[in-house]
């Protein structure tokens, strides 16, 4: 075959996994829908005076609503390449363009999810044990770590190729398997 052949042959619905697109999407979902929202409503129960929480205010659960809120948003695309990039098997040509995208859109989804790496949070009529403080303001810039995790998910794409080097060998070999099975079972067809 030719490389023109290979690749539209690796696009072929046929040659994909519908329980490893399953698996692949809910892995992404867990990681960047599930866990944000579960320690969004822990730190929510346990910050919200509900219980002897820290604040009487629901000033800070309220930030960090719009950060978990901006988190999800931001990951739908992620989880929806998750489905294409778990179809296709590994060394497969059909999964690079994805793996790539998701790659680069990750390295965005840091950026804007965190808000390019800076929290403020404005919190006021805090209630402490003492009395109560007007206005409080948090700043917490994470900038520089959210610089190192763009730099890695960029590194990712370098890691696709590698992936599919690494793995076309193994994945011909199941391509012709796979091929053999069909002739055979077209064969018993014909003949029986």
């Amino acid at each position: 075959m030719t490389r023109k052949e290979d690749i539209k042959f690796d696009f072929a619905l046929k040659n994909g996994s519908i329980l490893g697109a399953l698996i692949r999407f809910l892995i992404v979902l867990t990681m960047f829908v599930i866990i944000p929202y579960a320690v969004y409503y822990f730190i929510s129960d346990n910050l919200s005076g509900a219980g002897g929480g820290l604040f009487g205010s629901g000033d800070i659960t309220d930030y960090a609503w719009v950060w978990v809120s901006n988190m999800i948003k931001y990951s739908i695309p992620l989880v929806i390449l998750a489905i294409p990039i778990g179809f296709y098997r590994k060394g497969s040509y059909a999964r690079i363009p994805f793996k790539v995208v998701f790659a680069l859109y990750l390295s965005v989804w840091f950026w804007i999810s965190s808000h390019g790496g800076i929290f403020d949070a404005t919190l006021h009529d805090v209630e402490i044990v003492a009395g109560t403080i007007s206005t409080i303001t948090l700043n917490l810039n994470v900038r520089y770590i959210v610089y190192v995790m763009m730099i890695l998910s960029i590194a990712m794409v370098f890691l696709v190729f590698t992936e599919f080097a690494g793995n076309r060998k193994k994945y011909l070999e199941w391509l012709e398997k796979k091929k053999d099975t069909m002739s055979e079972r077209k064969a018993r067809r014909l003949s029986g």
